[in-house]
């Protein structure tokens, strides 16, 4: 019995030494000879060993990290329901790192090499006006860097951007709106990790142009700022000012021409003749347009504004007109049927217009022979007539004398309003 447990153990062995021989052999076979490694793998070698990414790169705690940045926009993304900015762009990063400098004569004359953002120190660049609080926005994405003897770093990733702006839609669709991203250090004071603007501090030459915005950086400038928790301490911010301005050709299309339109058709119901079904029929429809066109434009107009614009106003007070030249229409239509004597006051004022010469020229229509004749105009007196028929007629011409003159002033009146809705639009625009 032990013989045969010996036997047992011995094959065991035998098996377990000769999988181990094979797996050494194996590896030995995959790996490469570095009995005369090349100079690029000695320079790794001799640039990252023992090299913490997580320390700042100095040679003492006090030397600050000077970071040069250059902002170089590719595509705008504004959500202007949200008050949202999305910027997506090149942001060009430079720095030195003490611990990655090297003397090119030691290896065969390399001057530079390129390695992964994330095997080296990177500053931790932050957007403090963020407009998405769940996406972090701190340090940059993994790119390719590139770096010199000296210890001059240079990267240049990808970002987007996304930032908060105040918008204002008072002159939609003409509305510009003023945005602000602001890039600084999340844990580092000034004293640590200092950020500085490149002379150029922005280039707009790789820009891709938005279909419904147009986008520039208008301004770039640092700030420093300290807080009362730590006086001694400054924390740099650095400010891009942002222009961006609606492109409004379809929108002036579909909304400031048909709001051109209204009001001709505002002025056209007061124009014509109260008595006529065409005023009753193009006022109603006059009304019908104006509805619709504020209720298309409660649905392109953002909410999140604070000052209503001025498009929406001009259609309200629109209407407003609209609706008074057709209750006005009504009355007007009413009131020239009335056969009930005509209050003194109307007679007064009747004849005060029509003893005017302007008077008498936009109110007389084609029945002067009937209203001379009745005596409205001052006229002889009509002893020899039927004196009933005579007094209904003047009753009736009183009444669409006084509706005359009521549509004259109402006319000049709404044109005048129109006038000055129009002027303030421009002089606001």
């Amino acid at each position: 019995m032990r013989t045969f447990t010996a036997l047992g153990l011995l094959l065991v062995f035998f098996h377990d030494g000769s999988e181990a021989s094979l797996d050494l052999d194996i590896f030995s076979l995959s790996c490469k000879n570095y009995d005369n490694p090349s100079p690029m793998l000695n320079l790794k070698r001799h640039l990252f060993c023992q090299y913490d990414r997580t320390i700042r790169p100095t040679l003492s705690h006090q030397v600050v990290n000077n970071v040069t940045m250059k902002l170089l926009p590719k595509i705008l993304e504004f959500d202007e329901w949200n008050s949202r900015l999305t910027l997506h762009s090149w942001m060009a990063l430079t720095w030195t790192d003490s611990h990655l400098n090297w003397k090119p004569s030691d290896f065969d004359g390399i001057n530079f090499i390129h390695v992964k953002s994330d095997e080296i120190w990177v500053p931790d660049l932050s957007v403090y006006n963020s407009g998405d609080m769940a996406m972090d926005q701190t340090g940059i994405p993994p790119t390719t860097c590139l770096i010199f003897s000296s210890g001059s770093v240079s990267c240049v990733p990808s970002l987007s951007h996304t930032a908060k702006c105040s918008t204002n839609f008072a002159h939609w669709p003409y509305d510009t709106h003023h945005c602000r991203i602001n890039f600084g250090s999340w844990s580092h004071s000034g004293e640590e990790v200092n950020f500085h603007l490149d002379k150029k501090a922005f280039q707009m030459d790789g820009y891709t142009n938005n279909s419904q915005w147009d986008f520039k950086v208008t301004d770039a400038y640092k700030v420093l700022k300290k807080y009362k928790c730590c006086p001694n301490d400054t924390y740099p911010m650095i400010v891009f000012e942002l222009f961006i301005s609606r492109h409004y050709g379809m929108l002036h299309t579909t909304y400031v021409t048909p709001a051109i339109v209204v009001m001709l058709l505002t002025i056209t119901v007061l124009w014509l003749d109260s008595r006529s079904i065409e005023r009753i029929a193009l006022a109603s429809v006059n009304l019908i347009c104006h509805i619709l066109c504020i209720f298309d434009m409660h649905w392109q107009l953002p909410h999140n504004g604070t000052n209503p614009p001025y498009i929406l106003l001009y259609y309200r007070d629109s209407l407003a007109m609209a609706v008074f030249a057709l209750l006005l229409t009504a009355l007007l239509r009413k009131m020239q049927d009335m056969s009930i004597d005509v209050p003194n006051w109307i007679s007064t004022t009747t004849t005060f217009v029509l003893n005017n010469r302007a008077g008498r020229f936009l109110i007389l229509t084609d029945d002067n022979g009937k209203l001379s004749n009745s005596g409205i105009l001052g006229g002889e007196n009509e002893e020899n007539s039927d004196l009933p028929k005579t007094e209904a007629r003047s009753k009736e011409s009183s009444w669409r004398l006084f509706a005359a003159i009521i549509e004259w002033i109402s006319f000049f009146a709404v044109v005048l309003t129109y006038t000055i809705i129009l002027a303030t639009l421009v002089l606001a625009t």
